[in-house]
């Protein structure tokens, strides 16, 4: 069935994509580049550069926040915001985000770590979009069972380390069902869940 945008009369075109050019979709729009988005579309998945500029543009960063207006309360793909009448592709974000990445680096405790050269050292901030954001793809997910990102970090807390996060049978578990990987992450035995290579800028967190 045809869609039309109330605000800005488009037809909106069907987006139907796999999970991973989902995902890849996803990432460009959440670190808005939304040129190399409409290149995506238009080459991976041949659609015409006006409808995959329609399709950028009904992108909200956001899941659940219209990409118009400040309503907040979108509660499903492909949905006109009632307030602004805009469309929202809407779509849901994975569970690996940027809610769960603020949890983590709240949750890595340096301190208890018998490297004592690492006293000191603290995370501010963890980056949602992994550099191999297809491997949030479920099955990519069950094979790999690993991400790498990237997590700022040191004494100062701004070198950039490259870090890589493996997942448990629980957190498979979670993932696969849409739930919170919260109660994934451990609160204890420090240097049983975390490594850090400081020679190498590298950190490697377990999950459960």
């Amino acid at each position: 069935m045809t869609k039309t945008c109330t605000k800005c009369k488009n037809e909106i075109p069907d987006l139907n994509l796999t999970e991973e050019a989902r995902l890849k979709l996803y990432g460009l729009i959440y670190q808005d580049l939304k040129l190399f988005a409409v290149k995506q579309l238009m080459d991976e998945q041949k659609i015409a550069h006006r409808e995959a500029k329609i399709i950028v543009d009904h992108l909200n960063k956001k899941y659940g926040k219209c990409g118009r207006c400040d309503y907040s309360d979108l509660d499903k793909e492909n949905i006109e915001c009632p307030k602004c009448g805009a469309f929202n592709y809407n779509m849901k974000e994975p569970i690996f985000n940027q809610d769960f990445c603020s949890l983590l680096e709240f949750s890595l405790p340096f301190d208890q770590l018998e490297d004592e050269s690492l006293r000191g050292f603290w995370c501010d901030g963890i980056d949602p979009i992994p550099s191999d954001i297809e491997n949030l793809a479920l099955e990519k997910l069950k094979q790999n069972r690993a991400i790498r990102t990237r997590a700022w970090t040191g004494v100062s807390g701004q070198e950039i380390y490259e870090m890589t996060i493996l997942f448990g049978e629980q957190s498979i578990y979670r993932f696969e069902q849409g739930l919170s990987l919260e109660d994934c992450i451990y609160s204890e035995n420090a240097d049983d869940w975390i490594k850090v290579d400081r020679n190498n800028k590298r950190i490697e967190i377990k999950l459960k």
